[in-house]
C-alpha cells in the first residue's frame, strides 16, 4: 500500500513539473526598454531577461515564436526547453550560422519528435531549425537576420508581439545598446509575425517576401523586398515624406522637424543614398542627429564630411575600445530613426521606426529582416531619451 502511494505522489510530481503553469506570473508590459552595456549586471541583460521571463510565463497549450540571428545564452535555452516540457508550443528560427552548445541543446529538445531533418514537426508543433540562407528570400542571399520574439499568451496578456535589435546571445547584452518594443493585445499583428514565421520556417523563397501590416499605431513590415531600388526603398520613402518647416503642436524644435538616427551598420550604395538624403533635409532646415555604431568608410566619410561644415548635421560616434587593443567592445547596436515634425502632411507628427534593419543593400532585398514603425508620442520620448543618453556616452564628430 506505501509503495503504491509513493508511486503514485512521484507521478504527481512529475506532471506538476511537466504541465504545471509556469512559476512566475510575468505580464510584459507594452512599450519600449532599453539595456545598458556599461551599466549593471540586470541593466545589462534587462532585455534578454524580459523575454526569458516571458517564456517562463507562457503556459501549457501556449505558443512562443522566436526570430534571432545569435543564440548562445544558456538562460535562453533552459526557458524555452523547460516551456516545451510544460507543453508550451515552442517554435525557433534562427540563422544558419548558428552553432554553439546553447543552441545544439535547443536543437536536439525542440526536435526530438520531428521528422525530415527536423522540418516535419511532431505532435508538440515544437522545432529548432536554421535557415539555409535567407529564409524567405532563399538560400543564395546572406543571412536570416530578424530578431522578434511573439507569444499567443504569457501571464495575464494575449497575443504578444516583441520586435528588437538584440539577439538572444551575450554580446547583445555586453557590447551593445539595444532596444526593445512590446505590442500586447495585438491579435492580427499576432497572427500576421506567426504566418510569417511559419513561411520562415519552411525555408525557401516565398511568394511575395515583402509584406507591410497595420493595426493601431503600428506597422510592421516583413522583408526582403525583392528588385527595390531607392525609389521604392521604404527607408528613402519615409524620408521624402519629411517636410522640415511648418511644424506645429509642440512637435519639432524651435519650429523645425527634428531627425534622430541611431544605427549599427551602414553601408554601400543603399547606405550613401541614405546619407545623403539625411544631408539634404539637414540643409532644407531639419535638425538631423545621427549616432553612428559601425560604418563603413563611405557613408562614415559623408557624415564626417557634413559634420565638420558650418551648419552640418550633429554626428557621434558610440564605439569605444576598451582595451586599447583596436577592435571595439563597445556601440550601439539600435537600429533605429526618429522623426518629429512635419511627416506626411502631419505638422504635428512623432514616428519610431525600429527593428532588424540595417541601412544597407543586402538588409533590404535579401535577408530575412523586421522594421516597426510606431506612431506614438510617448514612444518617440523614450526613443529620444534613450538617443540622449547614448549621445551622452558618445564622441562628437565636428
Amino acid at each position: 500500500m506505501l509503495k503504491r502511494l509513493v508511486v503514485v505522489l512521484v507521478s504527481i510530481l512529475v506532471a506538476m513539473t511537466l504541465w504545471a503553469p509556469a512559476a512566475t506570473a510575468y505580464t510584459p508590459r507594452p512599450g519600449p526598454i532599453f539595456n545598458n552595456p556599461t551599466g549593471s549586471m540586470a541593466a545589462k541583460f534587462k532585455l534578454l531577461t524580459h523575454v526569458e521571463r516571458s517564456i517562463r510565463s507562457t503556459r501549457r497549450g501556449e505558443t512562443i515564436l522566436i526570430s534571432t540571428y545569435l543564440m548562445d545564452r544558456r538562460q535562453s535555452a533552459d526557458a524555452l526547453i523547460n516551456a516545451r516540457k510544460r507543453g508550451v508550443s515552442v517554435q525557433v528560427v534562427m540563422d544558419g550560422g548558428i552553432n554553439n552548445r546553447h543552441s545544439r541543446r535547443l536543437k536536439s529538445a525542440l526536435n526530438r519528435d520531428n521528422g525530415n531533418k527536423g522540418r516535419k514537426w511532431g505532435p508538440d508543433r515544437s522545432f529548432a531549425i536554421q535557415c539555409r540562407g535567407s529564409c524567405r528570400g532563399g538560400k543564395s542571399e546572406k543571412n536570416m537576420h530578424s530578431k522578434f520574439f511573439a507569444f499567443s499568451r504569457t501571464g495575464s496578456a494575449r497575443n504578444v508581439v516583441m520586435v528588437s535589435s538584440s539577439n538572444l546571445n551575450k554580446g547583445g547584452a555586453t557590447r551593445g545598446y539595444n532596444d526593445l518594443f512590446t505590442m500586447s493585445g495585438v491579435a492580427s499583428t499576432f497572427r500576421t509575425y506567426q504566418r510569417i514565421h511559419g513561411e520562415m520556417a519552411r525555408d525557401r523563397p516565398a511568394r511575395n517576401p515583402y509584406v507591410v501590416h497595420r493595426e493601431r499605431s503600428f506597422e510592421s513590415q516583413f522583408f526582403p523586398k525583392r528588385s527595390a531600388s531607392r525609389a521604392t526603398d521604404p527607408t528613402y520613402q519615409a524620408l521624402s515624406r519629411v517636410r522640415c518647416r511648418k511644424v506645429s503642436g509642440g512637435a519639432g524644435r524651435r519650429g523645425r522637424t527634428a531627425i534622430n538616427i541611431s544605427m549599427f551598420f551602414w553601408a554601400g550604395e543603399r547606405g550613401v543614398y541614405l546619407a545623403k538624403r539625411l544631408l539634404k533635409l539637414n540643409r532644407e532646415g531639419c535638425i538631423v542627429g545621427v549616432i553612428i555604431g559601425a560604418p563603413k568608410k563611405d557613408v562614415g566619410g559623408v557624415l564626417r564630411r557634413s559634420a565638420r561644415r558650418e551648419g552640418g548635421i550633429n554626428l557621434y560616434d558610440s564605439r569605444v575600445d576598451r582595451n586599447n587593443d583596436g577592435e571595439n567592445e563597445l556601440r550601439v547596436h539600435t537600429k533605429y530613426m526618429l522623426i518629429n515634425g512635419n511627416y506626411r502632411g502631419d505638422s504635428s507628427s512623432w514616428q519610431v521606426f525600429t527593428g532588424s534593419q540595417n541601412w544597407v543593400k543586402g538588409s533590404l532585398t535579401g535577408g530575412d529582416e523586421t522594421t516597426l514603425q510606431i506612431s506614438r508620442q510617448r514612444a518617440h520620448r523614450a526613443y529620444m531619451n534613450n538617443w540622449d543618453f547614448v549621445r551622452g556616452r558618445a564622441r562628437k564628430i565636428d
